[in-house]
């Protein structure tokens, strides 16, 4: 299937910035590559969309190359598989859908891409990016959508309702870890985290969690810094408060230092029994270390992730690309409904085309529905992506997992847990 960017100004971009277009007449063709570019884009402004001329275009802001690729090759070929089943259906107000891609990893002059009469980004995958982006989108009033942005702090980032996730946020994260917590049955938990935004952030997220679940007792929350190259006396004390929880929150690095020293502080007599450790999910990448822990710990700790690959689905497949594929028919479907591809319009069909009416899965399916002026509810290649009135999901899932004696993580919840906001 042939991706097509018609209009000109759209195919200057793409060429003159290193867009990866699939595929204009005036970049490359299908069957070859042109020459790779490397320029300086002028300063733009960024000029207000007033209007739109009956095209959806989509511009996905996703990593090409460099330590996001892993997740950027999956997701750029569900964009891919999206816009080839939406067009295969008749695309959307009767053109084909157009999607240039950016890769996330360079640094591209956002203004340009944002001037080409692009309706809606698919992205950033990184959360940062999202941060350090969203101003200017929100701005030109251009929608974006991201499969894999999990921060807390775009939670409630003003973003004019135009910022919608398919993917549970950190909050959601942390709901779901209370439910772990929970399900262990040791009533009192104490909270160690990383003395960070980021660290503090997942911390007052957990605390208000533990709050709705009775059967759990907030015993501590306890920060650390990870500049303190000793975390010893940290972990004695933790120890010493007695909680049969622990949560550890936390980055790769500094997390994982944690749980080494609680490792660590545990007493040598084989009659005391290891607390357990709930996680969060950037200590899944911590193998080297968690290696190095003792069984009678490791043994003791659950991690909780968002839900990155669904084993039902056959396609799309890799990390996140279920996600990646919801996102575009969700902008589709909403610019069906709205009868337009402005992007204020298509945003504010998102939520409307997500819930509350028919069930339907395909976009097909869907479409023939909005055009009975029927009210439709598109439960997506990633399952229900019931989108609330801030853009996220109300509902997400989440694997829980744990560690072999290697420090690699497996999923021990393959059902994975389906937590509400």
């Amino acid at each position: 299937m042939i991706f097509r960017t018609s209009r000109q100004v759209s195919a200057r971009i793409a060429c003159a910035i290193g867009l990866v277009a699939i595929v204009s007449a005036a970049c490359t063709s299908s069957a070859e590559s042109g020459p790779e570019l490397t320029v300086s884009p002028p300063a733009t402004t960024i000029a207000t969309q007033q209007s739109g001329d009956g095209i959806v275009q989509i511009a996905a802001f996703l990593p090409a190359t460099g330590l996001g690729s892993r997740i950027g090759a999956p997701v750029t070929d569900a964009v891919r598989l999206a816009v080839s089943d939406i067009n295969a259906a008749g695309g959307v107000l009767g053109s084909p859908l157009e999607v240039s891609f950016v890769d996330e990893a360079t640094s591209i002059d956002l203004g340009i891409v944002l001037q080409s009469e692009v309706d809606a980004i698919v992205g950033p995958a990184s959360s940062l990016n999202a941060l350090e982006m969203l101003d200017q989108a929100v701005d030109a009033e251009v929608l974006s959508c991201s499969p894999t942005a999990t921060s807390l702090m775009l939670d409630r980032f003003p973003d004019a309702n135009l910022f919608f996730r398919t993917v549970g946020s950190d909050s959601l994260q942390m709901s779901a870890l209370a439910r772990a917590a929970a399900r262990t049955g040791g009533g009192s938990l104490t909270i160690v985290h990383l003395d960070d935004p980021y660290g503090r952030g997942l911390a007052t997220a957990l605390e208000a969690a533990v709050e709705r679940r009775p059967s759990l007792t907030l015993a501590a929350t306890i920060p650390f810094s990870g500049n303190d190259p000793d975390l010893a006396d940290d972990a004695a004390s933790i120890l010493d408060n007695g909680s049969r929880v622990i949560a550890v929150l936390g980055d790769e690095a500094d997390g994982a230092r944690m749980l080494s020293a609680l490792d660590a502080a545990l007493p040598n007599d084989a009659g005391v029994i290891a607390p357990f450790v709930v996680v969060n999910d950037s200590l899944r990448g911590a193998t080297d270390i968690i290696a190095t822990i003792s069984d009678r710990l490791r043994e003791q700790i659950i991690g909780v992730a968002a839900r990155a690959v669904v084993t039902t689905v056959d396609s799309p497949s890799g990390y996140f690309s279920t996600n990646a594929y919801d996102c575009v028919m969700l902008i589709a479907l909403a610019a069906r409904q709205a009868g337009s591809d402005i992007p204020r319009s298509i945003a504010n069909q998102m939520a409307s085309v997500s819930s509350g009416g028919r069930l339907c899965s395909t976009y097909a399916e869907c479409a023939a529905l909005i055009d009975q002026g029927l009210q439709i509810d598109y439960n997506g290649r990633s399952g229900a992506v019931d989108l609330g009135a801030t853009g996220d999901l109300s509902r997400a899932w989440f694997r829980e997992f744990r560690f072999d004696d290697a420090g690699r993580e497996y999923i021990f919840n393959e059902t994975g847990i389906e937590i509400s906001s």
